[in-house]
């Protein structure tokens, strides 16, 4: 016989019949002790059969009633009880039941307020349940419920009612009776309750809160789990209220709806674990995988490893997606996702930062895999570009990070050998190296290859040797002469590089390049002290006779910079025996020629015409020839050999036509004329020079030529070239008024007057006609001539003597007077002051000379004595106006002593004005003496 499923909750109490005995000498049960609850807890000493009779036989006493209410409640209890333990076969509990509903049913209709009525009645509902009358039961439940809210078993009470809706899929009725289950103290109930409402929701298709009451569940049984001894059936109803959920999820956003379920129901204790966590995220992606939701199973994992990408657990996951994209075969989201699994896991991830050494040394194998991939993909389609693809750069650039995450991960110290063992650190740090270089990240491949190319190596390099590193280091940093600085380190790595690597194959090239780096800096010294370190090269077999050549040649050159002019004749010398590039050999010759010409200048005079004539003798088509040549000329010149000079000069003048020195040459030539005192050739050599040139040095040719003619005495070459000059040469005027004056000169050497006067007048009118441009000189020059051209006419004046017949000589002689007087008047117009009292004094002369004149003239014949003197009178106030105008000027010469001024002319004006003014200039000095006293 099944067991009757029921749950005693209160046990009823006996206690003493309040009625009165209805014989006196009988004992009430008042007057019974009260009772002891402690007795419930104690064992019985009678069994309940024996407890049963004694009840009936003190009902047969027919007790008080509320003794016999007790006693009746108490039967009710303990045939429960019986039934309970009794094993009867189906129809007899069945039948037992019935009997027990009556009892129950009769003590409720009995006794209507009893208060123990609230566990008959759950006993009545219960019992309702075995027989299967679930109207009955759940019209019991709801009395229970509006009658007993608080009762003890209410949890119970609402639970079966729940599950009576339920089975009848009255899911509506069904979810608030659970939810209410969870309200009340009924902890025994709470996870099935949870469990039936999570259910209930979901039959409502309300799939949100069903996947809250399934997520509590699980927080719950997730605690209880740990505690928990029997782990096993706990286990089983995990994993079926997880695939409950998962089920729900699928009809939502699957893995997207966790997430979301996850962050919106609270943990009661603080966050859920992590494991628990990742469980309900693989539970869900396993079973959406099962029903071929493959992308949506995979985004499950997504999520989650995007929330908690600091644990290992997420690692895990990354790797189940990238597995899964791989059996999928396709390639290029499992790329993708092993990308992910980097930035994620990497050395770069905030899970490197945070995750424990031995998490770090679970993800490196996979990290390693992936990251080697990834670099050398990168890697090799840059080196499979042209040079100038503008991608090259980028494609280096991707390579550098993952070459070094690659690097970080194997210094980890828990890395698993098989897993570090297949990689190279010294061929990733090559590979690095080569990647900053090919993405221009110049310092960085600096740093790196020089690192690599001076430090230890590892012997399992196998990409590269260090000299092969030390020389890439090398050349970057001849990429990077940007300054003082960078050109100090670059020189540093080339002597490190000759001195670490002398048998590398370029280091003799490179210590080449030290010499010709000194040699651009101009420590030709320096070049002299190592040049044999590679002229000598240590390993003879390795020397490169180009190279050692080439060192001779700066042997050389360094010489000549620094003056060894002899020892690099020498060097040059023995370079000439060699086999040479014609430019090479002409260039070398040319600079023999020139060690012997820099010998002949760093000589004395004897010594340097040796070294010329050496060079012009050997070397006769040498570019220095011309030189030397030259050098010969100044020399001889140097020595007052003007004559052989001259020779030289003509000789080079000849030869070296279109030489640059050929004006110098000319313009020596002419000097060795004129030191030579060779005026003419001077003068025919310069109008020849100027024959081709300019305007400007045609006519300064012409100048220096007519004073060239005249220096050699040829008069009339000289007056020639000077009336050619004066004629065509206006301008400059200075220059024409002194080519004008040479002329007046030479024709007075000549006594031709008229040609004096000629040109003495040129230079008056042409000094009046270009007065703006005329200056002291020029004008002195022209004072001067007018002032002799005055005195010539002063000269023809006195030359006429006044005689009959007296008007015609007297017209005559006023002719003269008045030309005169316009030409020292015209004198003293420029102010000269030297030339003014002159030309005062003479006009004055003519003035007092034509009064003479007029009084000493020839006196008409066969006058009387009256007519005699009274024509005497007539000369006399003929004169007298002459004389007054002469010592009127004479005043005026005299005058010009209160300007300071005095000079024989004024003097003479004195003495002039003493004989004909003798009361006012001709006074004696007179002193009269010192006064006796004050005013």
């Amino acid at each position: 016989m099944r067991p009757v499923r029921l749950i005693l909750s209160v046990l009823v109490v006996l206690q003493g019949c309040s009625q009165q005995s209805l014989q006196p000498q009988r004992p009430r049960l008042a007057d019974l002790p009260a009772f002891d609850r402690s007795v419930l807890h104690s064992d019985i000493a009678v069994s309940e059969q024996q407890l049963g009779q004694l009840y009936q036989q003190i009902l047969t006493l027919q007790p008080a009633d509320a003794t016999r209410q007790k006693i009746l409640y108490r039967l009710s209890q303990m045939y429960t009880q019986q039934l309970e333990q009794a094993q009867l076969p189906p129809a007899e509990e069945q039948q037992a039941l019935q009997q027990l509903v009556q009892r129950y049913q009769q003590l409720l209709q009995d006794y209507p307020q009893d208060p123990n009525n609230e566990l008959i009645r759950y006993q009545l509902a219960r019992s309702y349940d075995l027989l299967a009358r679930q109207d009955d039961n759940l019209q019991q439940l709801d009395i229970l419920l509006r009658d007993y809210p608080q009762a003890p078993f209410i949890g119970e009470i609402w639970f079966r009612k729940a599950d009576i809706h339920y089975s009848r899929a009255e899911y509506q009725q069904a979810l608030p009776a659970y939810l209410a289950v969870l309200q009340a103290n009924a902890p025994e109930l709470k996870q099935h309750a949870r469990y039936m409402a999570g259910w209930s929701y979901f039959k409502l298709q309300q799939f949100s809160q069903a996947d809250e009451q399934f997520l509590q569940l699980l927080d719950s049984s997730d605690t209880e789990l740990l505690l928990a001894q029997d782990s096993q059936s706990r286990q089983s109803l995990r994993d079926e209220v997880m695939r409950t959920l998962s089920i729900s999820l699928s009809y939502q956003q699957q893995g997207t709806s966790l997430q979301a379920l996850l962050q919106r129901v609270p943990y009661y204790s603080g966050e859920r674990p992590l494991q628990y966590v990742a469980q309900l995220y693989q539970y869900l992606a396993v079973f959406l995988a099962e029903k071929q939701l493959y992308n949506e199973s995979l985004q499950s994992y997504r999520l989650f490893v995007s929330d908690y990408a600091y644990s290992l657990t997420a690692a895990r996951f990354q790797l189940k997606i990238i597995d899964a994209y791989l059996q999928n075969a396709d390639a290029d989201m499992a790329l993708s996702e092993q990308q992910r699994y980097i930035d994620l896991f990497g050395p770069d991830a905030e899970f490197w930062q945070q995750a424990p050494a031995g998490d770090i040394a679970q993800v490196s194998p996979y990290l390693l895999q992936y990251l080697d991939y990834f670099a050398r993909t990168a890697y090799n389609a840059a080196l499979a570009m042209p040079l100038t693809a503008p991608e090259r750069k980028g494609q280096f650039a991707a390579a550098i990070p993952l070459w070094q995450q690659m690097l970080t991960v194997l210094k980890q110290p828990g890395l698993p050998h098989t897993a570090g063992s297949a990689y190279s650190a010294a061929d990733l740090h090559y590979l690095l190296a080569e990647s900053y270089a090919g993405a221009e990240q110049h310092e960085a491949a600096l740093a790196l290859y020089t690192e690599l190319g001076f430090q230890a190596v590892s012997s399992d390099a196998s990409l590269f040797t260090a000299a092969d590193a030390a020389y890439k280091a090398l050349l970057l940093s001849q990429k990077l002469v940007d300054g003082p600085v960078n050109t100090q380190r670059a020189w540093q790595l080339q002597s490190q590089f000759v001195s670490y690597h002398s048998q590398h194959p370029a280091a003799q090239q490179v210590a080449l390049q030290q010499l010709q780096q000194r040699y651009n800096e101009q420590d030709y010294q320096a070049v002299l002290n190592y040049s044999r370190s590679v002229i000598v090269w240590p390993h003879p077999a390795q020397s490169q006779d180009a190279l050692v050549a080439e060192a001779q040649f700066l042997h050389s050159q360094s010489e000549l910079a620094l003056s060894y002019f002899a020892d690099a004749e020498r060097s040059i010398d023995a370079l000439l025996q060699q086999q040479l590039s014609p430019q090479r050999r002409e260039l070398l010759t040319t600079q023999l020629a020139s060690s012997i010409y820099q010998q002949a200048q760093q000589s004395s005079a004897a010594t340097a015409q040796r070294h010329l004539q050496r060079l012009l003798t050997v070397l006769p088509d040498s570019p220095y020839h011309e030189a030397a040549a030259f050098q010969q000329i100044e020399l001889l010149r140097a020595g007052a050999d003007f004559s052989g000079a001259i020779a030289n000069l003509t000789g080079f003048i000849t030869r070296y036509a279109n030489s640059e020195r050929i004006t110098t040459a000319n313009a020596l030539l002419l000097d060795s004329y004129e030191q030579a005192g060779q005026w003419r050739d001077a003068a025919a050599l310069l109008l020849s020079l100027a024959a081709q040139g300019s305007t400007e040095q045609q006519r300064e040719a012409l100048y220096l030529a007519a004073q060239y003619y005249q220096r050699a005495g040829d008069i009339d070459n000289a007056l020639r070239h000077w009336r050619d000059y004066a004629n065509r040469y206006h301008q400059p005027h200075l220059l024409a008024q002194e080519a004008r004056l040479q002329l007046v000169g030479l024709y007075q050497q000549r006594n031709d007057l008229y040609r004096q006067n000629f040109w003495r007048d040129k230079i008056a009118v042409f000094e009046q006609q270009f007065a703006a441009q005329g200056n002291s000189r020029s004008q002195q020059l022209a004072a001067q001539a007018l002032l002799e051209l005055g005195r010539h006419n002063s000269m023809l004046f006195s030359a006429v003597r006044l005689a009959h017949p007296l008007s015609q000589s007297l017209k005559q002689k006023q002719q003269h007077m008045t030309v005169a007087i316009s030409h020292y008047q015209q004198s003293m117009q420029f102010g000269v002051a030297e030339l003014l009292t002159e030309a005062q004094f003479q006009v004055a002369q003519l003035y007092q000379q034509m009064a003479k004149a007029i009084i000493a003239s020839d006196r008409p014949t066969g006058l009387d004595e009256l007519a005699l003197e009274e024509y005497e009178l007539l000369l006399e106030e003929q004169a007298y106006p002459f004389e007054e105008k002469a010592i009127a000027i004479y005043q005026l010469n005299t005058a010009l002593t209160q300007q300071a001024l005095w000079d024989s002319w004024i003097e003479q004006s004195f003495h002039h004005l003493s004989l004909l003014l003798p009361a006012k200039f001709n006074k004696p000095e007179s002193y009269s003496g010192v006064t006796d006293a004050a005013y």
